[in-house]
């Protein structure tokens, strides 16, 4: 437990280390050292190699990146348990050469570092750079215009609206934090208990079902946040029916974008469709 801690908290800093050579390698590396000092703990030489395979380049999505450390633990734990022949010959570092079936664990490692790390970069770049952190902007900022803040002012109001604009802080990084932590928790049980029948655990999990969830979640707070933009700019004033007519008018196109794009059809039609559609109304206009 003291392990899967220390690995957890560590992996965190994974980008603390970033450089343009390896990217993450170093971060990677300083997640996986106490993991490797317990597998090897009694094999110096097989812990040196561990720590020259962990400082390989590695780049991947820091949320879902224990996934990858999961998966490389367990595959380290496979490596430590190979035979490994004394007598073979040094490599130029001094170090002795790994028996075949050794090397063999070994390239399974390098397979499993690249195509978990490349794997686990696109859905967490997907699901928390496009999704979620939008997301949470857009939710901070349906808190505040439901409340009628007027977050573009020096000094917010007191009272209600300092309370609905706390809320809406705690809110947006309560939508974030809360499923980056548990994808961290459950990648590093999956990734340590996972095979590649199930890649490791990262195909146990329907992403894109959770991210189309999302990104229309995203679009119905989006929604709100435009129309209470509009009450708070307009109400009071007299009703102007050109400005509503042109307000439909773009609604209408939005929701036909998106009703195109469920149905594969490319936005180039509506974009052409909405040229003759303007220049026809400026001819008969």
């Amino acid at each position: 437990m003291k392990i899967f801690t220390s690995v957890f908290l560590r992996s965190y800093l994974l980008q603390g280390f970033w450089n343009y050579a390896q990217m993450q390698n170093v971060g990677a590396f300083f997640a996986l050292t106490p993991a490797l000092k317990e597998i090897y703990k009694q094999d110096e030489q097989g812990l040196r190699h561990a720590a020259a395979r962990s400082l390989e380049a590695f780049n991947t999505n820091p949320v879902l990146s224990t996934y990858v450390l999961g998966a490389l633990i367990g595959q380290e734990r496979k490596i430590a348990a190979a035979p490994l022949t004394p007598s073979q010959p040094a490599l130029p570092a001094g170090l002795p050469a790994a028996a075949p079936q050794r090397q063999d664990e070994e390239r399974e490692y390098r397979i499993i570092r690249a195509g978990t790390a490349n794997t686990a970069a696109s859905l967490g770049d997907r699901l928390f750079w496009a999704t979620l952190k939008p997301l949470s902007l857009v939710l901070c900022l349906a808190v505040l215009l439901g409340a009628q803040v007027q977050i573009l002012h020096e000094d917010l109001p007191s009272g209600g609206a300092g309370f609905a604009a706390a809320l809406a802080v705690f809110a947006s990084l309560l939508l974030y934090n809360v499923p980056a932590i548990a994808a961290r928790v459950k990648g590093l049980i999956d990734g340590l208990r996972g095979t590649e029948d199930d890649f490791y655990g990262l195909i146990k999990i329907n992403w894109n079902r959770i991210i189309y969830f999302l990104k229309t979640l995203g679009q119905i707070f989006t929604v709100f946040v435009i129309f209470c933009g509009l009450y708070l700019r307009f109400r009071g004033a007299d009703f102007n029916a050109e400005l509503a007519a042109r307000f439909a008018l773009c609604a209408a196109f939005v929701v036909l974008s998106i009703f195109m794009k469920k149905l594969n059809i490319p936005n180039m039609f509506l974009y052409l469709g909405a040229a003759a559609f303007f220049t026809a109304a400026s001819l008969l206009a």
